[in-house]
């Protein structure tokens, strides 16, 4: 009887054994594959324009056309606008959200700790590129700039914006005074110039390097509305451009 019952308990503690180091190994396998599910769903950011604002219970709730599609997100109360520019992180995307304090229900909302708007420096924003609306050294737009005359077979700054839909894609020539420059930003050189023909001044992208207050003759071709994400777009701007210093 005792080797009966002896032989009882070392099956049962075998038994145990097995259920338990099956039960790790069960683990070990969902924990696995939880990480690589979570590796995959990292973090992305969406960005667009902002097409609906609502607040309640302090937040601000934005709906967002990326251009594609048009998505929901929620942050702590933000002044937000429609037609303002946006970016927002994707940590916390929800199904089928209902909001009591609207009594509205959202198929998908992404949660967010804040939105990063074009008011915002990139160093504010976290990005890992420079802005290329930094501003080393910036003319007074309240005159225009003397002395910068149309070049030879090419148009004033004044032409090109009264223009823009004619010369939308085509190269045009042009020259200016150097207000602004950024170098190396998303592998280009940025720098804005000015003429005497208006105050308004223009952007240009090139691979050449200038100086501010340089006077140069730009050639390249004309873009509008581009959009380079997180909220920077512009309404016309030369695109690798050739720059030839006078």
């Amino acid at each position: 009887m005792l080797l009966r019952s002896g032989f009882l308990v070392a099956l049962l503690a075998s038994s145990s054994f097995v259920l338990l180091n099956t039960g790790i190994t069960s683990f070990a396998y969902a924990s696995q594959n939880n990480s690589e599910e979570m590796q995959q769903q990292a973090p992305g950011k969406i960005h667009g324009k902002v097409t609906d604002v609502l607040e309640a219970a302090g937040y601000t709730y934005a709906e967002v056309d990326t251009g594609k599609e048009k998505i929901w997100a929620a942050a702590t109360t933000t002044p937000l606008k429609v037609g303002d520019m946006v970016a927002f992180t994707t940590e916390m995307r929800m199904q089928n959200f209902h909001s009591s304090a609207m009594n509205r229900d959202f198929p998908i909302i992404y949660f967010v700790n804040r939105f990063i708007t074009d008011d915002e420096s990139q160093a504010n924003a976290g990005a890992a590129m420079a802005s290329p609306h930094g501003n080393i050294k910036s003319a007074s737009a309240a005159t225009a700039v003397k002395g910068i005359n149309k070049v030879d077979g090419g148009n004033t700054i004044a032409e090109i914006h009264a223009g823009k839909q004619k010369f939308n894609g085509k190269t045009i020539r042009v020259r200016g005074q150097v207000t602004k420059y950024n170098a190396s930003v998303m592998g280009k050189n940025w720098l804005h110039i000015r003429d005497s023909s208006t105050l308004d001044d223009l952007t240009i992208t090139t691979s050449n390097t200038s100086a501010i207050d340089a006077v140069v003759v730009v050639e390249g071709k004309l873009t509008l509305d581009k959009d380079f994400g997180y909220g920077y777009v512009y309404p016309l701007i030369v695109e690798d451009a050739s720059l030839i210093k006078e």
